[in-house]
């Protein structure tokens, strides 16, 4: 009962900040079949942030994500006003993200820039989704980078790439000289995309160039785990059974196995990428430019079609892999395909963690089959056979244990 007074008052409350947007919230919420319980508990968290946001003077169409997360590291945490319910912040943080996107898709609120740097960040983000293909993780985590190297340059002052010096270069990358190297690697690289980035505006960035500091491998790149056929057979085997998600779970399995694809390549697979009749399956390659069309094994189009025909919800996504709990329907992350292995390593008691192992087993499985490099690196959708070469250095005896036919032998 006290749910549903609740959503009454927060919905009908006029006086609200965000009054204007709980009609649109209250259907997302509903649509996404939210159980009537967080449903409540998400209209109180938003009652509460629209009532912070009046008192600090932020009017609804300023609202910018740093604004929730002031309020929710900095208010909430210390808040005593018994107007409002204060619940495990997780819901707070679910309430809001989720505010974020009904405002932003319904006209609510449109963050603007409010920094030169910020301004900067946003037109390098579009060049790295639009023109270089790079993924969601990837463009967030290199714009975080970038932000703190113009920061530490610029403040909030005009960006001039020509007041950057090569000692400010190399203290950012190099730090106080006790960075492990991968983590220079990456802020390294962070900043040579970036500098390519202004170099296609026209700007002069030569000098920048030349002033990168040359990094070091200190040891050689670590070899491939990979997966015996025992192996293999045995995680097939573990998506037996009854339990919840079976045959969503089975048909990322087949995928991830079969295909060698990403997490992220699985979670954005869309039932327009398959085209039943050619038997052929499109992979948008989120790490080039392209999108890759691979041949649809029988045992991974089978699963795929089970899953579809039998356990996947009605929505109207485009997605092949959807979500059974709220937000019923919309698309999985590259997490829950990782999680969906995770939970069969576990069944079978094994101690790893990582996903990719199955796609170096695929990648192994050709060279051991005497696949030449370019096929292999076209099936791994590698973009320079230097990736590629690495499994060559896997010891041959190795390579035969885990040999398993491909694609012709498998029907």
């Amino acid at each position: 009962m006290r749910t549903r007074l609740c959503m009454r008052k927060l919905t009908d409350d006029p006086g609200n900040l965000l009054a204007p947007v709980f009609p649109a919230y209250r259907q997302t919420l509903i649509e996404g079949r939210y159980v009537q319980d967080i449903q409540g508990r998400y209209f109180a968290a938003v009652f509460h942030f629209g009532d912070w946001l009046r008192s600090s003077g932020i009017g609804m169409r300023l609202v910018r994500h740093e604004h929730v997360c002031d309020f929710l590291q900095n208010h909430l945490p210390t808040c005593t006003s018994k107007r409002h319910t204060h619940s495990d912040p997780k819901h707070y943080r679910s309430a809001l993200q989720l505010l974020e996107r009904v405002m932003q898709a319904h006209g609510f609120a449109v963050p603007k820039p409010t920094t030169a740097i910020d301004a900067e960040l946003q037109a390098f983000d579009i060049k790295m989704k639009q023109v270089w293909g790079y993924a969601d993780s990837t463009r967030s985590a290199r714009c975080r980078t970038i932000k703190r190297f113009l920061s530490k340059c610029f403040n909030s002052q005009r960006i001039d790439l020509a007041n950057i010096s090569s000692d400010d270069l190399e203290r950012f990358i190099l730090g106080d000289g006790n960075r492990g190297s991968s983590s220079a690697r990456w802020i390294s690289g962070s900043i040579r995309c970036y500098l390519r980035y202004r170099q296609l505006l026209g700007d002069d960035v030569s000098h920048l160039m030349r002033a990168m500091p040359t990094l070091a491998r200190a040891n050689p790149p670590a070899l491939p785990e990979v997966l015996t056929d025992a192996e293999v057979a045995a995680l097939l085997n573990a998506f037996r059974g009854d339990f919840p998600r079976r045959r969503r779970a089975f048909a990322i399995a087949r995928c991830l196995i079969d295909l060698g694809l990403r997490s992220s390549e699985v979670a954005g697979l869309t039932l327009d990428d398959i085209d039943w009749d050619l038997g052929t399956i499109r992979v948008a390659n989120r790490k080039g430019r392209r999108a890759d069309v691979m041949p649809l094994l029988a045992p991974t189009g089978e699963a795929i079609a089970n899953y579809v025909q039998k356990e996947r919800p009605s929505t109207t996504c485009r997605n092949i892999f959807v979500r059974t709990s709220a937000p019923v329907g919309q698309p999985v992350g590259r997490r829950a395909v990782q999680a969906t292995m995770l939970a069969a390593y576990d069944r079978l008691g094994w101690d790893r963690s990582r996903v990719h192992v199955l796609r170096h087993t695929l990648a192994t499985r050709l060279l051991s089959a005497g696949t030449p490099m370019p096929i292999i690196a076209d099936v791994m959708r590698h973009r320079s056979l230097s990736t590629t070469v690495i499994y060559t250095r896997l010891d041959t005896a190795w390579l035969s244990e885990v040999s398993l036919a491909w694609p012709g032998d498998i029907q």
